[in-house]
């Protein structure tokens, strides 16, 4: 009853809507406003209650404290009534298109014969024909955007008529589109237009006509001035002053109420045309000075706009615009040899602008900011246009301009603040600092400009940035040391670049008085930190460029020390620093320089291992110093990664040993066979040795020892080949020795794995010694059965570790068997007894999910040992189907449900006789019998599952098995002839079946989805079919579809499925026009045109005579015979 009731409100309140609208109380837009806005209202309201009743549904035994949503900007989405409103516009404008198109195809088929006022008459009565067509879809239909639509397309064709007047030269050869006053009927034409759009755009209220009238001014204006002949830039003049009187238009307009709505639009539309006067002016010009003066005239303009549009981005226009002017002014007169001072003076320039202009203080700091790009920009124009005129030569015109930017910056560093201009204050005083050393450079004839360089920045830094105390620079104090440091570090790169290892040198140390003096100084928190590292590492650099510079001119020093000698002279220099700064009571600096002693001495060791040297002596003496050095590292700082890098210089410095003993004598032999992992035993020694004196510096030697020990063993294998049995058997005694000495797991189990694979190499090193390469897989069996034995044998804990190894060890074995080839019964049987023993351990040790992994390598190995024997396709296929059944029935044995105790246990027996029974499809022959086979085992296998899953999914292998049919059954029908009539329908109609048994083992489970599938095949089905149909185009093929699809309809009407009546019902349909083709497939293109048109206009009036119905509270007869037939429907599956 409330339903009913609302729906009674919903109608009287649209009646009486129509009603005040029809007596125009109310605009037909505020009547669809309304309407729009009471079909939002009650959808609104049926949300909410569907809302409230979901809420009160749901129990909420706890109270939490109401989350406030975040608001989300959403897009707006138009109401059904809206949609409803654009899609028939779009119907009848699609329609009335099409009819347009076909209409002047046909009326257009004789345009030559026409004479030429009766070509332009047509264009005009084409517009007339929109507009027309605009009153009956206004006064009759009631669409106001169609009607809207039409009278655009008719205003379009207005100009297109004009300039047919011209084209065909109805006027005469003067006024034509070629004569001489083509400009004067351009002209004449727009401003014709003017009132035109003028008057649509009061009556309609419409932006698009408003913009259609300035665009017609703007045309008639331009062709106004081209009607003088004018210059280019002359014409463009003419331009710049028609934008200035539309600035000034609007002013005035702003001001009469009726152009209220052209004043509002002529804001944008004076940008847009000054936007485009300027893209065109700067494009085509003639002559320099006179297009200087137009840019600078339109930056004024520009200026201007702001006043008019409120919008003040545009000073971003009227800045460029002033630029590029005063560019094009200096580049193309007798200014040019005063461009640089010049172009700093405008950026201060730009500083006075705010003073002529209201809100000052908004624009002060725009300006500013402008004023800083213009310089900067000005400095990188004169700098570029220096170094490629004027490169190495002094400039006083340059000096004096940089100094000027120099001093701006220092200006607006200090009243705005800004600490980027504050930087780029000291930045300009070294580029004109530097055209003083560029005057100064031929009294000292210098090879290089480093030096001179680098005592800017010096100067810089300590003079400005300490030295100096004056109010004006306090800003630039702190960037003028920064800058400062920066350039003497640039030219310390500029001199290794030259390779001036003495300069360089000369400059750290250098730099490092000017740290030395910042670090008394400083008061910045991060200098602070940094400088005490600083000071100690340029004194180390600048002892690598001394020593570098030594290198490079005594033999000596360069064949025997070479460059790590260089590291050594400055850890050795900073070691000395670090006494003397200890002594001083600088405690930082002393600890900093003993840091970095360390990290130029271990680059000393890095070089010597990498460069050539004296190695009988050099290189051990390093090495062994090095030893020296991070122990006295470890002692002084207790880092706990340092015995770790001991060690490791210790290893090195065994070998360099061992080389030099080689390069002035020889070794024992047996000693050579032990010579790599001994180094390893060597550290291992001391490691054991230093656990009670220091735990951490053994743990060192004790970790890089049993890092180095396996490349060690690897290196003696690959050497001594048989010989290095002595080394790794001592191997599995040290790994089992260190598995007993460690307590953490991680560790014992490392050990005792590694303990493991090297009794494995011991073993494999054996049998390749004695049997050769043929035999080596059996290692992997003989140590597994050792690993086996020692699980036996061990204690708990050890069984447990034991268990981690064994199991994947033995799967890698059981796969080498089957990667090397399994050429005969031999190795398969073996194979074949490894796969079963482990999976009988895996039992023992009750692992049953990992099973499937050895039968699956069992499968494997199986079809490659099948793939490689000669026997015939029968013993396989017994081979492969016996194991396929034996798997099943163990399965069935071992496993009552494919899975147990939550995923604890899988029937992995299963699974390998499904792939078993796969296999059987590579050994196949032309017995039919043989054919079907796998698919009977596949089968069956799937239906004895049926009771293993649980209940909710039983269906499941039901229903496979049951698809699974079809694969012997599309093997029979491939091995006997069939009819060419029934073929197909006999291929894909056992689909039809398929759907049907699915929804018969699923009883009432997943209607919804088995029925969209359901459609689905039979919509394949029948498309299938009907191909095959129209491909043979019998009478016997048609009969055929056509009983099919009638069963399916008569299907449908009694069982109520409508998947059956609707597929049924389109194949009878799209058989009827597959032979009635050759009427339909003839008709010409322009009346498929006429008739779409025709519908759509249709369509399109049907539904806007069906919303005035519905308006009034009526309903059409059509809408009651729709409603009776959804109604009925609904009620089908």
């Amino acid at each position: 009853m409330v339903s009913q009731s609302r729906e009674q409100q919903k109608q009287l309140f649209r009646r009486e809507l129509h009603l005040l609208k029809e007596k125009e109380y109310i605009s037909v837009q505020q009547y669809e406003e309304t309407l729009n806005a009471h079909v939002q209202f009650y959808a609104d309201i049926e949300a909410e209650q569907e809302k409230n009743m979901l809420v009160s549904s749901k129990e909420n035994p706890v109270l939490q404290k109401p989350v406030s949503p975040v608001k989300k900007v959403e897009k707006k989405k138009l109401s059904a009534e809206e949609m409803r409103e654009r899609n028939i516009s779009w119907s009848l404008n699609i329609g009335v298109i099409l009819l347009l198109i076909g209409g002047l195809f046909v009326a257009t088929s004789n345009w030559e014969t026409m004479e030429n006022w009766m070509k332009s008459g047509t264009i005009a009565f084409v517009s007339l024909l929109f507009y027309g067509m605009a009153y009956v879809s206004k006064r009759m239909l009631r669409i106001e955007r169609t009607s809207f639509a039409f009278i655009v397309l008719g205003s379009l064709f207005l100009p297109i008529f004009i300039l047919s007047i011209g084209w065909f030269e109805l006027l005469g050869p003067y006024l034509s589109f070629y004569g001489e006053g083509r400009y004067i009927l351009g002209m004449l034409g727009s401003f014709l237009l003017v009132p035109i759009y003028g008057l649509f755009a009061r009556k309609l209220r419409s932006r698009l006509f408003v913009w259609f009238s300035f665009i017609a001014l703007t045309a008639g204006a331009d062709y106004f001035f081209a009607a003088f002949q004018l210059e280019r830039d002359g014409f463009y003049l003419c331009m710049t002053l028609f934008n200035i009187g539309i600035v000034a238009s609007y002013h005035w307009l702003k001001k009469l109420e009726k152009f209220e709505f052209f004043s509002k639009e002529l804001v944008y539309f004076s940008q847009f045309n000054l936007i485009l006067s300027t893209f065109l002016m700067l494009v085509f010009f003639n002559n320099h000075v006179f297009y200087s003066v137009n840019i600078l005239l339109t930056a004024a303009v520009y200026l201007s706009i702001v006043y008019v549009s409120g919008r003040k981005e545009y000073h971003y226009a009227f800045s460029v615009m002033i630029v590029y002017g005063v560019y094009q002014l200096v580049e193309h007169s007798i200014l040019d040899s005063f461009g640089p001072v010049i172009y700093a003076l405008v950026g201060i320039g730009f500083l006075a602008v705010p003073k002529v202009m209201s809100g000052e203080g908004y624009w002060e700091k725009i300006f500013r900011f402008t004023s800083a790009a213009v310089s900067c920009l000005a400095f990188l124009y004169v700098s570029v246009v220096g170094i490629l005129l004027h490169m190495s030569e002094p400039s006083f015109a340059l000096f004096l301009a940089y100094m000027i930017i120099a001093i701006q910056f220092t200006y607006l560093a200090k009243v705005m603040e800004n600490g980027l201009f504050s930087y780029l204050s000291p930045v300009f005083l070294a580029s004109a600092l530097y055209e003083i050393a560029l005057a100064v450079e031929p009294f000292f004839r210098l090879e290089t400009m480093t030096i001179p360089i680098f005592i800017i920045g010096f100067l810089i830094c300590l003079c400005i940035g300490y030295w100096l105390k004056h109010p004006m620079i306090k800003t630039v104090v702190n960037s003028s040391r920064d800058v400062g440091m920066i350039i003497m570090i640039l030219a310390i790169f500029m001199g290794l670049v030259h390779y001036a290892w003495f300069n360089v040198g000369f400059m750290l140390l250098l730099l490092s008085v000017g740290l030395a003096v910042a670090d008394r100084l400083e008061t910045r928190q991060e200098y602070i930190v940094v400088i005490p590292w600083a000071i100690p590492l340029t004194i180390g650099f600048a002892l690598l460029s001394f020593g570098e510079e030594m290198r490079t001119s005594l033999s000596f020093y360069r064949n025997n020390l070479g460059l790590p000698m260089n590291a050594v002279l400055s850890s050795a220099v900073l070691i000395f620093m670090h006494y003397l700064w200890k002594i001083k009571e600088k405690v930082v600096l002393a600890r900093n320089s003993f840091y970095l002693a360390q990290v130029f001495y271990t680059i000393a060791i890095l070089e010597v291992s990498i460069f050539q040297i004296n190695g009988v002596w050099m290189r051990p003496a390093v090495l062994l110093a090095g030893v020296g050095m991070y122990v006295a590292f470890y002692k002084f700082t207790k880092f706990k990664w340092v015995p770790y890098l001991t060690a490791l210089v210790a290893m090195v410095a065994y070998f360099s040993v061992l080389s030099a003993i080689r390069l002035k004598g020889s070794v024992p032999e047996f000693f050579s066979w032990i010579q790599f992992p001994f180094g390893a035993f060597l550290l291992l020694a001391v490691a054991y040795f230093l656990i009670k004196k220091d735990l951490v510096l053994a743990k060192g030697f004790a970790w890089v020892g049993h890092v180095f020990l396996p490349l060690l063993l690897l290196m003696s294998s690959i050497v001594y080949q048989e010989q290095a049995f002595w080394s790794l058997g001592a191997s599995v005694i040290v790994y089992w020795i260190s598995s007993r000495l460690t307590a953490r797991e991680w560790k014992v189990m490392l050990f005792l794995y590694s303990s493991f694979f090297t009794l494995f190499i011991v073993i494999v090193n054996r049998i390749f010694d004695l049997f050769g390469g043929e035999y080596e897989k059996y290692s992997f069996i003989i140590t597994s059965s050792f690993v086996f034995i020692y699980w036996l044998l061990a204690n708990k804990a050890d069984r447990k570790r034991t268990v981690y190894f064994l199991v994947p060890f033995s799967l890698i074995g059981i796969a080498v068997f089957i990667a090397s080839g399994l050429f005969g019964w031999l190795s398969f049987v073996a194979m074949t007894i490894y796969a079963i023993g482990l999976i009988a351990f895996l039992h023992m040790i009750k692992k049953d999910i990992f099973i499937g992994l050895p039968l699956l390598l069992l499968f494997a190995g199986t079809l490659s040992f099948l793939f490689m024997s000669g026997m015939g396709t029968s013993d396989k296929l017994l081979i492969v189907g016996g194991f396929g059944v034996g798997l099943t029935l163990c399965g069935q044995f071992f496993y009552r449900y494919l899975i147990e105790g939550n995923m604890k246990k899988i029937d992995s027996y299963s699974l390998a006789a499904l792939l078993f029974f796969l296999s059987m499809y590579v050994f196949q022959t032309d017995r039919v019998w043989i054919q079907v086979m796998p698919g009977l085992f596949i089968s069956c296998l799937l239906f004895m599952q049926r009771k293993r899953i649980h209940s909710a999914y039983a269906w499941i292998p039901l229903f496979l098995s049951g698809v699974y049919l079809l694969q012997p059954y599309y093997t029979i029908l491939g091995s006997i002839a069939i009819p060419d009539l029934i073929e197909k329908e006999v291929y894909v109609l056992p689909f039809v079946a398929v759907i049907i048994f699915a929804r018969l083992c699923l009883k009432d489970r997943y209607r919804s989805i088995t029925g969209y599938i359901q459609w689905g095949v039979l919509v394949a089905v029948s498309l299938v079919l009907i191909v095959d149909a129209h491909a043979s185009s019998t009478v016997y093929d048609a009969l055929i579809i056509g009983t099919l699809a009638l069963i399916s309809m008569i299907s449908g009407m009694f069982l109520r499925v409508k998947s059956y009546f609707f597929v049924g019902s389109g194949v009878l349909l799209l058989n009827v026009l597959l032979q009635t083709r050759p009427f339909w497939g003839n008709m010409p293109w322009w009346a498929y045109l006429l008739i779409a048109g025709s519908i759509l206009i249709t369509v399109a009036s049907y539904h806007e005579w069906n919303k005035q119905k519905t308006t009034k509270g009526e309903k059409t007869f059509l809408s009651k015979i729709k409603q009776n037939i959804l109604t009925k429907l609904n009620d089908w599956e």
